[in-house]
C-alpha cells in the first residue's frame, strides 16, 4: 500500500507510524504508555484493519481513521493529538 502525502507524495506505508503517533499522543496526554497499552493495540489493530486492502491511502484519511477511534474510547488523547497538530502543523 502507499500513503498519500499532503503534498501529493506517495510512500510506502509504514504500520509503525501510527503506533508511533498514537504513543506520542498517549505520552502528550499525561498517560504512560504501559497505562494505555490495551487501548493503543486496539486503536492501532482497528485502523489497520480498516485500512487493508486498499492500494492507496491519504494521509488525512488514516488521521481521521485514527482520530475516531480515540474519540471513542480515550477523547483525552483525541484531544491532546489535536493540541499537537494546532501546535506544530498549521
Amino acid at each position: 500500500m502507499k500513503v498519500i502525502k499532503r503534498r501529493g507524495v506517495r510512500e510506502a506505508y509504514k504500520p509503525s507510524k501510527i503506533r508511533a503517533s498514537l504513543e506520542k499522543a498517549t505520552i502528550d496526554a499525561g498517560y504512560s504508555l504501559e497505562e494505555k497499552k490495551e487501548i493503543i493495540d486496539r486503536i492501532y489493530e482497528n485502523v489497520t484493519r480498516k485500512l487493508e486492502g486498499e492500494e492507496e491511502v491519504k494521509t488525512d484519511t488514516i488521521r481521521m481513521c485514527l482520530l475516531t477511534e480515540l474519540d471513542k474510547c480515550e477523547p483525552y488523547i483525541a484531544k491532546s493529538w489535536r493540541r499537537f497538530e494546532r501546535k506544530y502543523k498549521s
